[in-house]
């Protein structure tokens, strides 16, 4: 199998180190997102795909966009006329990287799982009922590609708020670390929590690390209804991958 992943930036699932917005192997740096996302697949095969450095296709947020621009693709909501105009992108790269993803499928004969990372709220705090809405947007766009195997990865407000959470020891509820803002300009933000938690600004490289080996299970992690989320929908599309005709729910 082939994992096709799209991501902002190099500290959520990685970036090219090679110029060039698509990239594999050792061009690819992975970053902490895409080990979580190697280490819930290893519990499920017994090896770390990132150890086959060719099973990884990275694919960046801009690379993505002008895709979708150069395909001429006309986008097909399936909400029609009501979905938001907020979740509009969200839908069109969920669809385009649904259908990258049904093209390596083709071409290498092989299953793939397409993992589409957005930060929900990088600006302020967003009513839960948005960032509802942006998951199902992109749950519609790869439907809308017709592609069954597509995975949201949306933390609230944003990948440092599931570090935090990774990082703390006391088994409770830890949703209210949603609640923080996603504003890096905010004093008390999510990023400016985890550096603070981290004694200093950490590089992507040091954050992959770190998840490497935190958290040492995801019961903390899954009282958070963003990773909760993830982590059932991982569940779900890779049991569909691993068994097939049992389709992701």
């Amino acid at each position: 199998m082939k994992l096709l992943i799209s991501g902002e930036g190099p500290r959520d699932l990685g970036a090219c180190n090679n110029a060039q917005g698509q990239c594999t192997g050792d061009d690819f740096n992975r970053g902490p997102m895409a080990v979580w996302l190697a280490r819930l697949w290893e519990a499920l095969l017994n090896y770390n795909l990132l150890d086959f450095p060719d099973v990884v296709v990275y694919v960046s947020e801009n690379a993505l966009a002008a895709k979708a621009k150069s395909s001429g693709r006309r986008m097909q909501s399936l909400r029609g006329k009501k979905q938001a105009a907020e979740t509009g992108l969200y839908f069109t790269n969920a669809q385009h990287l649904g259908l990258m993803a049904k093209q390596v499928a083709a071409d290498y004969a092989e299953p793939v799982m397409a993992v589409l990372f957005r930060d929900a709220d990088g600006t302020r705090s967003a009513p839960g009922q948005m960032w509802q809405a942006k998951w199902e947007s992109m749950l519609n766009g790869f439907a809308a590609a017709a592609f069954e195997f597509g995975l949201p990865m949306l933390p609230k407000p944003k990948s440092e708020a599931w570090l935090l959470c990774a990082g703390q020891t006391a088994q409770h509820s830890h949703a209210g670390l949603e609640d923080i803002s996603g504003n890096d300009n905010s004093p008390n933000s999510a990023k400016r929590q985890w550096d603070a938690f981290m004694d200093s600004p950490q590089t992507a490289a040091q954050e992959a690390e770190w998840c490497a080996i935190h958290p040492g299970d995801w019961q903390n992690l899954l009282t958070m209804p963003s990773f909760k989320a993830f982590y059932d929908r991982f569940h779900a599309v890779g049991k569909a991958i691993l068994h097939p005709g049992q389709a992701a729910a």
